[in-house]
């Protein structure tokens, strides 16, 4: 699929940062992770054309936008001490659009 490079850029580079933070962070007890959203079911999606909207779950695997609670809880959960051995990850909340870009 052509037209892809500044996404795969711009995952690369989420990724890279995540690390660099990791690493420097690290002795200071400060985990650094990311989440890396799709197209979450917010106003600014909602407000788009109904056809707009459609193409866009079209080309999610899981054939669903993502809901804002779903951020919220991985967010709470990443910050929680229950994940606190978990480091310099991207966290994909997508429905899967990644694998279709990988």
């Amino acid at each position: 699929m052509g037209g892809t490079a500044a996404y795969h850029a711009s995952k690369a580079a989420v990724d890279q940062i995540t690390r660099a933070f990791a690493i420097e962070l690290a002795p200071y007890k400060v985990n650094v992770n990311a989440i890396a959203q799709g197209w979450i079911e917010t106003q600014s999606i909602l407000s788009k054309e109904p056809e707009a909207i459609k193409k866009l779950v079209s080309l999610i695997p899981l054939r669903r936008l993502g809901k804002p609670e779903e951020v919220a809880e991985l967010t709470v959960f990443l910050a929680s001490p229950s994940v606190d051995f978990i480091t310099w990850q991207v966290i994909f909340l997508n429905g899967r659009l990644s694998a279709v870009y990988c």
